[in-house]
């Protein structure tokens, strides 16, 4: 999330506009409600809500480089925001979901419902086996899996920056869900989500590959 001044999220005014996916309801958004519950309480948990605008990943990117747009924030998610980082000096990190959520979470999560994996489990064992493969392979091979990500994705992002967002540590590839359970919390509290969960076992199946979840 970038700005082009030293910032907290305490510090944004009606002047700001924040990119994020989806308002409201893109995981960039929960999250940015969350630390404001974490700021201000949960009854003022979407007080930054109306400085956000959907805009894609890439768009918000090319302005958060090119500054000098409405666009002067951007909760953002890898490659991107270390493409900005790196593509405009005066970009810097506001707000971190790992420190909103504890530690290093699941950005992207797949769902499927329960009739579908009753009544197809050797395609649901195949898929979750196709993940983990993926992810074995891309934390294996991080050159290589970059090179698939450029062909595949005709992306246009430097080589070099790619492998080393692959790299980084703070970057994980795995499928079993990394600290999913303070936000789904947070949801209920909040009345995004109706049922109240007792353990991240609620929300995801069990099964070996996530077993190791939280």
């Amino acid at each position: 999330m970038g700005k082009s001044c030293r910032l907290r999220i305490a510090d944004f005014t009606d002047k700001d506009r924040i990119a994020v996916p989806a308002v409201g309801v893109s995981v960039q958004s929960r999250i940015l409600q969350y630390a404001a519950a974490k700021q201000w309480g949960d009854k003022q948990f979407d007080r930054l809500d109306k400085l956000t605008q959907a805009v894609p990943h890439p768009d918000a990117t090319a302005a958060v480089i090119a500054g000098g747009t409405e666009i002067n924030a951007h909760f953002g998610n890898p490659p991107f925001q270390q493409q900005e980082l790196a593509g405009n000096p005066k970009a810097h990190i506001v707000l971190n979901s790992y420190d909103v959520l504890g530690g290093p979470s699941s950005a992207t999560v797949l769902y499927a419902t329960e009739k579908f994996r009753n009544e197809n489990p050797k395609t649901y064992r195949a898929f979750v086996a196709g993940l983990a493969d993926a992810a074995r392979y891309i934390t294996q091979h991080p050159d290589e899996a970059a090179d698939i990500y450029l062909r595949v994705n005709n992306a246009k992002i430097d080589r070099d920056l790619l492998i080393k967002v692959i790299k980084d540590p703070s970057v994980q590839f795995k499928v079993a869900p990394q600290n999913t359970f303070a936000l789904a919390q947070f949801m209920h509290r909040v009345g995004a989500i109706r049922n109240e969960p007792k353990s991240w076992q609620d929300y995801f199946f069990s099964d070996p590959a996530t077993k190791d979840g939280s």
